[in-house]
């Protein structure tokens, strides 16, 4: 019932921003005109390997220099912040699903202009808990991974099953950090194929580059992430 009153009001009455709170006008879509300007890409240079941002343009942090991540490469669109980080949350609380489209083709624009954007295969996404799952049947990733998919002209497939109640959005970045390397199951359908897999925010990157491990451990040849946005983080050396 709560559902079906949710709906009718969002009907009857006009959408606001979940930025600032105003109402959306006619043309408006997920955010007002005003936000979305200031919904801007990262600045400055990104390890081409882990996504996090460094001193020096196309060379590899020092972390990744002595540790490498089983991802081939990384991209980052922007910060979670501001009015990108209320754009995501109320994408991935809020039921927003109308954010989805904006937000993932900006995505799909920085991958688009990558070296490897015409290797990848198959896009897929990084799953959701199965609590969360039966609260929200479509997890913001998975939204984000499909237009990500049709804008790349790329096929869609789901190629991971995620294990455990734990969530990461509820752990220190020590904890984040364990994550076991057995939190996913990966299906056969990634064999002999280059995968781009997609996920929302990227805090630690342990959870991406655990999904990369279990997808390149069933015979993909390549895995490449990509996040709409990253926590805020000191910059690393490279």
């Amino acid at each position: 019932m709560g559902g079906v009153l949710a709906a009718a009001t969002e009907v009857l009455l006009p959408g606001v921003c979940p930025h600032c709170d105003q109402p959306l006008q006619g043309n408006d879509r997920g955010l007002c005109g005003t936000c979305w300007a200031m919904v801007l890409p990262r600045a400055g240079a990104s390890c081409p390997r882990c996504g996090s941002p460094v001193d020096e343009p196309s060379e590899p942090c020092l972390e990744c220099v002595r540790s490498a991540p089983p991802q081939q490469a990384t991209v980052v669109w922007g910060e979670h912040d501001g009015a990108l980080r209320s754009a995501i949350l109320s994408l991935k609380h809020g039921g927003r699903d109308d954010l989805a489209v904006p937000l993932a083709r900006r995505l799909a624009a920085a991958v688009a202009l990558t070296s490897w954007a015409a290797s990848v295969d198959v896009v897929s996404w990084v799953p959701s808990h199965a609590l969360r799952r039966f609260r929200r049947p479509y997890a913001a990733a998975h939204l984000l991974s499909a237009e990500v998919a049709r804008s790349l002209g790329t096929s869609h497939r789901n190629l991971l099953v995620r294990h455990g109640l734990g969530r990461q959005t509820l752990r220190t970045r020590a904890q984040r950090l364990q994550l076991s390397g057995r939190a996913f199951r990966a299906g056969r359908s990634a064999r002999d194929r280059s995968v781009l897999l997609i996920d929302d925010v990227i805090t630690t990157g342990t959870t991406v580059s655990r999904a990369a491990a279990t997808i390149l451990a069933v015979g993909a040849t390549t895995v490449f992430c990509a996040a709409l946005a990253a926590t805020p983080g000191p910059r690393r050396f490279s």
